[in-house]
């Protein structure tokens, strides 16, 4: 009887350890289980319709300017790149300055959906910059007297993204 009592204890006790163990190992978060945000570069940089616009950004370390906060990125897709006749190999053949440029005149200091889009000039990130903003009878907004929007209020957790159907830019 007391050999029965023994390995019953035992028993208990191991089932008990057991079970203890498996809540605190299950508890433990692991990098993989955090949903990360995802900022406008995370966006572009995962999607393929950006394909030409990411080439440019990571040949030119041009990401960050991307991570920062309130943000409204007119992007043009791929299509818009073939619209408006340039390649990422003109660009990335540019001086950096140059295209650091191109790169932020798409890009407003303020976080827009499409509904708030006003008639008016907007300040760009860019010093002395800005994007304007008109009406047509095609279309509530002409983004420069150039580009449409096709895709509206792409959000992302430092800003919204605004996809165009030509850059914002001429290059001759």
């Amino acid at each position: 009887m007391k050999k029965i009592n023994f390995i019953g204890r035992y028993a208990a006790f191991f089932l008990i350890v057991t079970l203890f163990g498996g809540i605190v190992s299950s508890c433990t978060e692991k990098d993989s289980d955090i949903v990360k945000p995802k900022t406008i570069t995370d966006v572009i940089l995962e999607n393929s319709e950006f394909s030409t616009l990411r080439e440019i950004i990571l040949a030119n370390d041009l990401s960050d300017g991307l991570r920062t906060e309130n943000i409204t990125l007119f992007a043009p897709n791929n299509a818009a790149f073939v619209n408006s006749s340039i390649t990422s190999a003109q660009i990335n053949a540019m001086p950096k300055d140059s295209i650091r440029a191109f790169v932020y005149k798409h890009i407003l200091n303020q976080n827009l959906s499409y509904e708030s889009l006003k008639v008016q000039k907007y300040p760009t990130i860019l010093k002395g910059d800005s994007i304007t903003v008109t009406q047509t009878k095609d279309s509530p907004f002409l983004i420069n007297k150039r580009a449409f929007v096709i895709t509206k209020n792409v959000n992302a957790d430092n800003g919204t993204i605004q996809v165009i159907d030509h850059t914002l830019k001429i290059f001759k």
